[in-house]
């Protein structure tokens, strides 16, 4: 007998769902990846949320978004998946790894601050199986040495931290839609932030550098005008069948958690 470590929640609903993008013929980024990352906004409190093609694309975005460039440091925890340091090493920049906390599997606080350095410019702490890791300290050496926080919150959905949901206390989080994940659209990622210029900056940098989306395009008085494009960008969008998919997990996320 085989007892998966987990496996997806489908049901009628998931099945209904994406039937509509396919009857529709609207499959690429539209309007069921945008309600989709209202719901996401809605459940986790977060000002902002960004859809993407997984939890990796969110993370390399959300570096990407705060400007990491070669000879920079970013500090990670030593056990964590592949790629919140791989995302790091994407970008030229050196991940720098912090032992963990065996009593939580998460990065150990107190030995944080004796890893920055001069090339120092960031944190990725991970909230690991869904438990938070510890951020007021982490937050307060990211205050202290002017260094910005992504949270990698591939398995955080709904946890929490003191009141805040986890992936929503530093300046971006990222979170995974991985059949592995609480909820899932196959392969998927959400960005969180509170900041505008991160959400603006994001939202293009998944679309090519596109100044306006395929959705905006074909809802709003733009009409079918091509976008301009303001930066190098990555093709790391959610399509709508996933983002159909996703609200669908959404109507019952809190009987799934």
């Amino acid at each position: 007998m085989t007892i998966p470590i987990t496996k997806p929640v489908f049901g009628p609903e998931e099945l209904r769902a994406v039937q509509e993008p396919l009857e529709r013929g609207w499959v690429v980024q539209g309007p069921y990846v945008k309600k989709f990352e209202e719901r996401f906004s809605e459940f986790t409190g977060a000002t902002h949320s960004i859809a993407t093609s997984s939890c990796t694309t969110a993370l390399h975005v959300a570096v990407a978004a705060l400007g990491l460039k070669p000879g920079d440091e970013v500090i990670v925890p030593a056990f964590t998946w592949v790629a919140t340091a791989n995302v790091v090493e994407y970008m030229g920049a050196r991940p720098v790894f912090c032992d963990i906390d065996l009593a939580t599997f998460n990065i150990r606080t107190d030995q944080i601050e004796g890893l920055v350095t001069d090339r120092t410019v960031g944190i990725i702490p991970v909230h690991l199986f869904g438990l938070c890791a510890d951020m007021k300290p982490v937050l307060e050496v990211a205050r202290r040495h002017n260094l910005w926080v992504v949270e990698d919150a591939a398995c955080g959905l709904g946890g929490w931290y003191e009141g805040a949901h986890a992936g929503t206390m530093g300046d971006m989080g990222c979170f995974s839609f991985h059949p592995r994940k609480s909820i899932t659209t196959g392969e998927g990622g959400m960005i969180t932030t509170a900041q505008a210029e991160h959400d603006s900056r994001c939202r293009s940098l998944r679309d090519h550098g596109a100044s306006r989306s395929d959705h905006d395009r074909h809802t709003n008085a733009a009409g079918f005008l091509l976008s301009d494009y303001d930066m190098l960008g990555y093709n790391y969008r959610m399509t709508d069948i996933q983002g159909a998919l996703g609200c669908a997990q959404m109507d019952r996320v809190t009987w799934i958690l």
